[in-house]
């Protein structure tokens, strides 16, 4: 059997953009492709977060028991690269765009195309990940405007403009 080169196969796999903030004792946020809905009744969704994270150590902790998951626009691209650790600009994100809570207390950026803010559900252990099943608190769709996207390394956009 060749060697599985899991990375580059999965590069091929377009996907969305978010941005996860968590409801800790101070804002904090990382770069996340692996969201999906899990169950509409009752209102469950999933992201996946690699244990080498800050993030995975703040909810693995309790410091955080919630997140948010921004969906990102495409004119949000700096928010991706920021909290992926690949932004050029030292920026802080929470100062220079515009924020509101909801339900958990996780920052949520109000020019995303919408959040789904969650309470820690289930917390399954696979591999260097750690999947993290969110009851939906409350979630909205804010802007129509066009998807940020990731494919082969590259940011792109999806949309109709």
């Amino acid at each position: 059997m060749p060697e599985i080169d899991l990375r580059s196969v999965m590069g091929e796999f377009a996907t969305g953009v978010t941005a996860v903030t968590l409801n800790g004792p101070e804002a904090h946020g990382i770069t996340v492709n692996a969201f999906s809905s899990v169950s509409l009744d009752p209102p469950l969704v999933l992201v996946c977060l690699d244990h080498d994270t800050e993030a995975h150590e703040q909810l693995q902790s309790g410091d955080a028991d919630g997140y948010c998951v921004n969906i990102l626009a495409a004119d949000q691209q700096i928010l991706g690269e920021y909290f992926a650790d690949m932004a050029e600009e030292d920026i802080d994100p929470f100062e220079e765009f515009p924020t509101m809570t909801a339900e958990t207390g996780a920052p949520v950026f109000t020019e995303s195309l919408g959040y789904v803010d969650c309470s820690i559900h289930e917390a399954v252990e696979a591999g260097d990940h750690t999947i993290y099943i969110g009851s939906v608190e409350a979630a909205e769709q804010l802007e129509d405007k066009d998807a940020l996207t990731f494919f082969e390394g590259e940011w792109g956009t999806l949309g109709t403009e």
